[in-house]
């Protein structure tokens, strides 16, 4: 089990990006708000979307720079030897942020309106569903830095999964399994918009589990008994499900 100097620094470190996720929420708000005209949209996203894209960029930064120290600081904790050269994720495609922004800005509002929600509900809508995809892009800053780290420090065995204390059943699932992403080749973090996971790298085996993944771990144990692949996650989700009533 990890130590509790390496579970107060991962939990520090998710907050901090947590917290980029709220500012970056009210960024999104706030500029809706100021910016967006419900009976001209289509005149005003050109403009909405270029500072939408400019702030991803620069969040991005800024995610990528605080997961840089927090691994800095984790690799001490745990007095790993040697030195490794930090990684600067590569920067976002113009593509992947329009298409994006277009999809979850503009769009959005027009299916609700399409829908026959009001202009004021159809923004609102609008709001949540662009602030959800411009986090995950911010945030995806920290984790690639994170995932890069551990790719390229030759004394790191691989990274696990980190949530907040009330996760998706998708999340859950995925933290449950711990420190199973001990392959250099696995490069990639599934996330989905206005998720709270990061990604933590892992250097000692017996030192490797986290006492919350530990807990979901044993909740998935004991509720998939008996099942496997599909029925194994179906029985996770209606596990889940019932949490919550």
């Amino acid at each position: 089990m990890a130590s509790p100097q390496v579970e107060q620094l991962a939990e520090r470190h998710r907050a901090q990006q947590v917290a980029l996720r709220g500012a970056v929420t009210r960024d999104v708000v706030t500029l809706l708000r100021d910016l967006f005209d419900t009976d001209n949209a289509d005149r005003m996203w050109p403009r909405i979307r270029s500072v939408l894209a400019t702030t991803a960029k620069q969040r991005r930064d800024k995610s990528a720079a605080m997961a840089n120290t927090y691994y800095d600081q984790a690799r001490s904790e745990a007095e790993v030897p040697g030195f490794y050269l930090p990684v600067t994720p590569a920067d976002l495609a113009e593509q992947l942020l329009r298409v994006v922004l277009d999809a979850t800005g503009i769009a959005a509002f027009k299916r609700a309106i399409a829908l026959g929600r009001s202009p004021e509900d159809a923004l609102q809508l609008a709001e949540v569903s662009l602030a959800g995809a411009v986090s995950r892009l911010v945030l995806s800053g920290g984790r690639d830095a994170v995932l890069g780290n551990v790719q390229r420090d030759s004394q790191t065995i691989g990274w696990a999964r980190i949530t907040d204390k009330d996760p998706c059943a998708f999340c859950g699932m995925l933290a449950s399994r711990g420190p199973v992403y001990m392959t250099k080749q696995t490069a990639s973090f599934p996330a989905h918009d206005h998720c709270a996971c990061m990604a933590v790298p892992v250097w000692n085996r017996d030192e490797a589990w986290l006492q919350h993944s530990r807990d979901l771990y044993e909740q998935w144990r004991q509720v998939t008994a008996g099942h496997s692949g599909a029925d194994a996650r179906r029985a996770w989700r209606r596990h889940w499900d019932s949490r919550q009533n």
